[in-house]
């Protein structure tokens, strides 16, 4: 009777150190316990972003002099060590800021470099009112996740959810910035897009500027984003100028072309304006067409579809969000 209380008790004991591996030992759920989809998901703020299309032009040096960078102004540091004092590396610190720290792009400039490779910031005041400004930035970058990029979206459905925000949320007015937009809601086409490429990659999505000329006369600039191993066009500044249509999220290279009329002039990637000689950013995957006839659109993401009325039909649709083959 003894040993059986004994193997009781060694039993129990193996079934509660179960229970607390599971949990974490605190009792909550572990990360890999399912979620609802839909449900809020708290985000957290990443100092550094960036696109494999960059580091496909550029060098380490460039990559990591840019991490530096923003990394010394996510604590309102006045100085960073550079990976090089190459003058081109450093003059692509600014361009960058403006895709993928955008904050940066609008106050941290970059002043000089000592003969030791110590960059210096100057924000155009303290470091304790750049701070605040910070922290208004980053919260309003988190507000901006938390209320689009749910629990269980994918990629696809977050890119969805954000380009969805911009198309009811922005106002098209003149050159601003990506900080400007974010903050305020406004600017044209290259603040639009860069500030949709930023959002991106702070829930880990590919995202690049691509540029080209409309009816051979007028410059635009849209994304180039990465989905399920493929690429894609998304223009968040017609989003804006038409937002009951997702006609723009998702087109291939000759939707864009044949679209808006770009047929006689090559896309561009990067704010540098790369042309892609050997075709590594070609967007041909077409599972995004049907959305072309979309008018009166409506997300339903938990669901992973959008309900569209058909502009040549006057039909209801519903589109289901598939990953790409």
């Amino acid at each position: 009777m003894r040993d059986m209380k004994r193997l009781l008790c060694l039993l129990c004991a193996i079934a509660l150190l179960a229970a607390c591996f599971c949990t974490g030992c605190n009792g909550t759920a572990s990360k890999t316990e399912a979620t609802v989809k839909g449900e809020a998901l708290h985000h957290e703020w990443k100092s550094f972003v960036y696109s494999d299309f960059y580091r496909g032009i550029y060098d380490e040096d460039t990559e990591e002099t840019f991490r530096a960078y923003c990394e010394a102004v996510s604590k309102g540091e006045t100085e960073f060590v550079c990976k090089s004092s190459d003058f081109r590396i450093v003059s692509r610190l600014k361009m960058l800021a403006s895709e993928y720290m955008p904050i940066a792009f609008m106050y941290a400039n970059v002043t000089g470099i000592d003969s030791d490779d110590v960059a210096h910031i100057d924000y155009g005041m303290s470091s304790e009112e750049f701070l605040t400004k910070l922290e208004e930035f980053k919260g309003k970058v988190l507000k901006i996740l938390d209320d689009t990029c749910k629990a269980g979206y994918s990629d696809t459905e977050n890119a969805i959810a954000i380009y969805d925000y911009f198309a009811r949320n922005l106002t098209y007015t003149t050159y601003t910035s990506s900080y400007v937009v974010l903050m305020e809601e406004n600017g044209i086409c290259q603040d639009i897009a860069s500030a949709y490429d930023y959002l991106l990659g702070q829930v880990g999505i590919d995202a690049c500027v691509c540029n080209s000329m409309i009816n051979r006369e007028y410059p635009h600039t849209w994304s180039l984003i990465r989905l399920d191993g493929k690429y894609y066009h998304a223009d968040p500044t017609f989003a804006v100028s038409n937002p009951g249509t997702i006609r723009y999220f998702g087109f291939t290279d000759e939707g864009r072309s044949s679209m808006d009329n770009y047929e006689e002039f090559p896309f561009t990637y990067g704010f540098e304006s790369y042309e892609d000689p050997e075709g590594k950013f070609k967007s041909q995957d077409e599972r995004f067409t049907d959305l072309i006839d979309s008018t009166n659109y409506e997300l339903d993401l938990v669901n992973g579809q959008i309900k569209y009325v058909s502009s040549a039909t006057g039909e209801d649709k519903v589109f289901k969000i598939e990953p790409g083959e």
